[in-house]
């Protein structure tokens, strides 16, 4: 009979698992009748496991058949679901696995000319000495397995009962210590061993693992060694049926998959954040020391609505001019249209003179100014509807903002501009990686190298266009810093400023945040990650100012299950395409791939702006960058109706789409809803246990155009 390599590639997963047995079979009776599986069968009598074992674990725990795999899919598979999935005794066990796989793959090339077989051969062969360390490697193994590794490390025979027991009994007898085990098998901290904590509610999850097992969980309060408990775990599972236990266990690591699969903006300040700000609070007395008259200055200051300066009455003054209607702003940079600069300019304490015929908001430097803490703060956002966009207000923030005092409002909005602020807020494409703060510390020595430090014309002043950039020298004359003497402006010209001299209570201010900065290393938490809570400097300026008790609200990105609706163009071209919010970027973007009939063997990336104007690309699980796109849920990313989302497929083709998200619809399918409400899912289950049909977590609603060739004149 001759080989339907096809079969399974459009049939549903309950269709297809029957079948997959005698798919093998055929697989590998169609290699071995070849002249490439000849060869390879008259060196290699005894063979086809590791062939077999690919195919069917591809498939069962990726979905992938050998028609549509590409070598991105190869890759998955060989160097996380097989460590994962699949437990080997010794690493001679994994001898002639990729000596079976690549003529495997030569002959698929061969035979089928898929467009993919020669790159997933070139590198499988690339991959011969790392496979057995992956397959052994306790970092991609899951919890069995682990258990599994750390006895065999150990010098147990885990294939055995008894092998079992005795690693079970040493584990007993070395609790006060650790087991003999290797360096490179990870254990629990010291402290788990020996030590008893207060139990906490343990997961739902783990409750019903116990129940099943007859394990009683020790009762909330009561103290508990982790270690003991483990054993417990353990020992209970040994006396289990072992296809029962093996099916336990995938359930458990299913729920871990999840949970690995964090929030795109979690809550509350992290670890490394809380260790910053203990190590600012310790050096508060040594490393923060000022002179005398700076202490004077920070003790005698009253914050009020224009004192130091008049950065609070300013800001107030935009907030009312957006209320609650907003303000029309352009659609790439999202800057404040023309017929609002004039008025607001005018409102403002200190106005700005120009000459110009037509301005921009960058025009207006204390209008740019205000427009970046406006973005930073995270009080105010772009709603876009159709092709018109406005500038809303944050109700969350805003009505922060009104709980707060005027101390509290000043410190909250000097750092959010020192510590979060950063000219990509401003739409500046290459504005390097300095944030404001750092660039107002640089700039600083240039602005008191006199008492006051003059300008003759507009050649003079040109060396603060960029550092620290004209916007954020207005912004030191609003918080108090630095008082401008304006000049008139030349015919046809921009803001003309004379001189610039630093206030006692800039020096006094910016010598502590100096200080400050040292102390931290230049590296504060908020600025790695926005969503931390503002009062990163409370540490340093409450003893000054007792009444900063509260900072503003930081907006969080609320996680949406809904289907997500995204028209998505490439050129003239476009589709409409519906998925839902606990699916991750990468199952949206092999759904793009799929609309325009791309093989899927290339790196991408993702670019969204977040509501504060960053920048921020999430990229291929293979690629180098901060966010993986099978770490981040659609329905974590910070867009609104109507926002834009770029995304770029083959670095080297450069192939660009842009996504516009259309709608959000809350009332899924019960099935859908039901699925997505546990997150991106993939088929976890054991071979022998019963699988449940996977729900599709998106679609391609609609086609509109003939989609380019991927590869023209078979070039690839």
């Amino acid at each position: 009979m001759v080989f339907n390599i096809h079969q399974l590639d459009n049939l549903d997963y309950d269709d297809a698992e029957p079948l997959l047995e005698d798919y093998i079979d055929g697989a590998l009776e169609a290699f071995a009748a070849s002249k490439t599986g000849q060869a390879h069968v008259e060196q290699n009598p005894v063979g086809g496991d590791w062939i077999g074992s690919f195919i069917e674990i591809a498939y069962i725990y990726g979905g992938y058949t050998l028609p549509k795999m590409t070598k991105a899919n190869v890759q998955e598979v060989m160097e996380y679901i097989l460590p994962r999935k699949l437990t080997l005794l010794d690493p001679s066990d994994t001898d002639g696995a990729i000596d079976e796989l690549v003529p495997f793959w030569m002959f698929i090339d061969e035979v089928y000319k898929f467009r993919s077989a020669k790159a997933i051969a070139k590198y499988l062969r690339s991959i011969e000495t790392k496979f057995p360390q992956w397959m052994f490697d306790p970092q991609r193994g899951g919890i069995a397995k682990n258990f599994l590794t750390q006895g065999m490390a150990a010098g147990f025979d885990m294939t055995t009962q008894e092998g079992l027991t005795a690693f079970q009994a040493e584990y007993n007898r070395n609790l006060p210590a650790r087991p003999p085990m290797p360096p490179t098998v990870p254990m629990l901290p010291a402290e788990f061993l020996t030590e008893s904590f207060e139990m906490t509610t343990p997961p739902a999850d783990m409750q019903r693992a116990f129940e099943e097992l007859g394990i009683e969980i020790p009762a909330e309060g009561e103290m508990v060694n982790p270690m003991q408990l483990i054993t417990q775990f353990f020992g209970g599972l040994m006396k289990m049926d072992p296809d029962a236990a093996e099916q336990l266990m995938a359930e458990l690591e299913d729920d871990e998959l999840e949970d690995d699969i964090e929030p795109l903006a979690p809550p509350g300040r992290g670890t490394m954040a809380d260790l910053r700000i203990s190590l600012l609070q310790s050096n508060l007395g040594e490393e923060i020391a000022l002179s005398a008259a700076d202490q004077a200055v920070l003790e005698n200051q009253t914050i009020t609505e224009t004192a130091p300066g008049t950065i609070l009455q300013d800001f107030q003054t935009t907030l009312e001019i957006i209320d609650d209607k907003g303000i029309p702003v352009s659609g790439k940079r999202q800057h404040v249209s023309l017929k609002v600069l004039e008025d607001l300019n005018q409102r403002l304490s200190h106005p700005i003179q120009i000459d110009l015929k037509r301005p921009q908001q960058k025009s207006y430097p204390n209008i740019h100014g205000l427009y970046l803490l406006l973005r930073a703060t995270g009080i105010t956002d772009v709603v876009t509807q159709g092709k018109q966009s406005r500038l809303v207000l944050n109700p969350a923030v805003y009505n922060s903002w009104q709980q707060l005092n005027p101390t509290e409002k000043y410190f909250s909005l000097l750092e959010t501009w020192f510590i979060r602020s950063h000219p990509e807020m401003l739409g500046e494409d290459r504005s390097g990686p300095l944030m404001v703060g750092d660039r107002c510390i640089q700039s600083w020595p240039k602005l008191t190298q006199k008492a006051t430090v003059t300008f003759a014309d507009y050649s003079a002043q040109s060396q603060f266009v960029y550092y620290p950039g004209l916007e954020n020298l207005v912004l030191m004359e609003m918080f108090g810093l630095i008082a401008i003497t304006p000049g008139q402006p030349d015919p046809g010209k921009g803001w003309r400023f004379k001189a610039v001299k630093a206030e006692p209570w800039g020096k006094a201010l910016i010598t502590l945040l100096h200080k400050a900065y040292q102390a931290v290393d230049y590296e504060w938490p908020g600025a790695i990650d926005p969503t931390q809570p503002l009062g990163e400097l409370q540490p340093v300026l409450q003893p000054y100012f007792p009444a900063w008790q509260q900072s503003l609200l930081v907006p969080s990105t609320e996680f949406r299950p809904g289907r997500h609706i995204f028209k998505v163009s490439l050129g003239k071209i476009w589709r409409r395409i519906a998925i839902a919010g606990a699916a991750t970027l990468d199952v949206l973007s092999s759904l793009i791939l799929d609309s325009v009939e791309f093989d899927h063997d290339h790196l991408y990336q993702f670019t969204v702006k977040t509501p504060t104007g960053r920048v921020m690309q999430i990229s291929h699980p293979f690629a180098e960058g901060d966010l993986a796109t099978d770490e981040v849920k659609v329905g974590s990313l910070p867009l609104q109706m109507g926002s834009t989302m770029d995304y770029l497929f083959d670095f080297g083709d450069c192939w660009e789409f842009q996504l516009v998200l259309e709608k959000i619809e809350e009332n899924l399918e019960p099935a859908l809803a039901a699925d997505s409400a546990k997150g991106l899912q993939k088929i976890k289950q054991t071979k022998t246990a019963k699988r449940k049909k996977p729900q599709p977590l998106g679609e391609i609603l609609e086609v509109h155009g003939e989609a380019p060739e991927q590869y023209p004149e078979g070039d690839w």
